[in-house]
């Protein structure tokens, strides 16, 4: 099953959960917002990065031909060991010239890290969806840990670097909620 982004700008807020809204429709770095909430230690763990072809709408958003591989980064964002946040980046062959090379070994730290601080860059508009269990992305997910079969929300855009795209996908997890209760007001 394919899943519908809606652009930010055309989503209701009410049909978004509340505990939630206010990281979805953050434009900011998402590992800056994250570290506000996290009163332990805060990490990325970085589950698999390989060549590989991406989910047919990632090709599709990035304009890529069917069937071309791209870089594919999957990473959680944790706090105090617990995944918080799925993260998918895609990209592109074309994307890796000058110095975005070193973007293939950026290892453990998040691309926030590089993509909000570079004057360079900029990003399109948020996408969000609701990503049930008959959704591949869903599976993706719940291959690497385990959770109660509900929706997800996520949110999606492209940075372009000197005007080439890199696809990042954000997946917020059951616990993002329980993280966030103890500061929220």
């Amino acid at each position: 099953m394919s899943i519908y982004w809606h652009p930010i700008n055309r989503i209701r807020q009410w049909t978004v959960p509340a505990d939630i809204r206010d990281i979805l429709f953050d434009s900011g770095s998402l590992s800056e917002f994250l570290e506000k909430y996290c009163k332990g230690n805060f990490n990325l763990q970085l589950v698999r990065q390989t060549w590989q072809r991406p989910l047919p709408d990632e090709a599709k958003v990035l304009a890529l031909p069917t069937g071309r591989y791209a870089l594919l980064r999957e990473i959680f964002l944790r706090c105090d060991d617990i995944p918080l946040v799925y993260g998918r980046s895609i990209i592109p062959a074309r994307t890796f010239t000058g110095a975005e090379r070193r973007l293939a070994r950026w290892g453990q730290r998040p691309l926030g890290d590089y993509l909000f601080s570079e004057k360079k860059i900029r990003r399109s508009r948020i996408e969000i969806a609701q990503i049930t269990p008959h959704d591949s992305l869903y599976h993706l997910v719940k291959r690497n840990i385990t959770f109660e079969d509900t929706g997800l929300w996520g949110r999606r855009s492209i940075f372009y670097i000197k005007n080439k795209p890199l696809l990042i996908v954000e997946i917020f997890l059951p616990e993002i909620i329980r993280c966030k209760k103890p500061t929220s007001k």
